[in-house]
């Protein structure tokens, strides 16, 4: 860990930078809270259940396959062969029939996944506190300087203590 405020490296066991004066402790406690925080956020569910999954996968498998063998057709057709005869471009239409098929097959997760209803059950789970330690308030404002802390004392000191009159008295 490095200092916040004057980025010089500390030792592990200080509570203070040498270097600045700011606490340290403070900022450990904060970096360690953060770091749950961030553990906690990310959803225990896999983005797509086993059957969305499963969905993606053959839409893939029948958009490419569908390419693959209408494309063929398509150079098949420049070489004036027909695979199936007059029935060749009926063929080419449930080819395209069953590539939109896949691409759908395929959108179809990623619409669940953003509908409302996915949404609103999404938004009634209980998300954690940005911060729940105490401690977390220590560093909302950034601590006095030594300087400030000095100058505050020398201050108070002048104050209590009342200059003598060292002038000789006359009697």
């Amino acid at each position: 860990m490095y200092c916040p405020n004057c980025s010089a490296e500390p030792s592990k066991d200080q509570k203070f930078c040498r270097s600045c004066g700011m606490e340290l402790q403070a900022v450990a406690i904060l970096l360690g809270a953060q770091s749950n925080i961030a553990k906690a956020e990310r959803p225990d569910e896999a983005l797509f259940h086993g059957h969305q999954r499963a969905m993606l996968i053959w839409g893939m498998i029948l958009t490419l396959g569908a390419a693959a063998f209408g494309s063929s057709l398509k150079i098949l057709g420049k070489e004036h062969i027909q695979l199936a005869g007059e029935f060749t471009p009926y063929l080419m239409v449930i080819t395209l029939v069953i590539a939109f098929f896949g691409m759908g097959l395929m959108c179809y997760p990623f619409l669940q996944m953003i509908s409302p209803k996915r949404r609103t059950s999404l938004a009634a789970t209980p998300k954690s506190e940005s911060i729940g330690d105490p401690n977390s308030a220590l560093l909302q404002e950034e601590p006095p300087s030594v300087t400030e802390q000095t100058t505050e004392f020398f201050e108070a000191t002048q104050l209590a203590t009342k200059p003598r009159d060292t002038a000789p008295q006359t009697e």
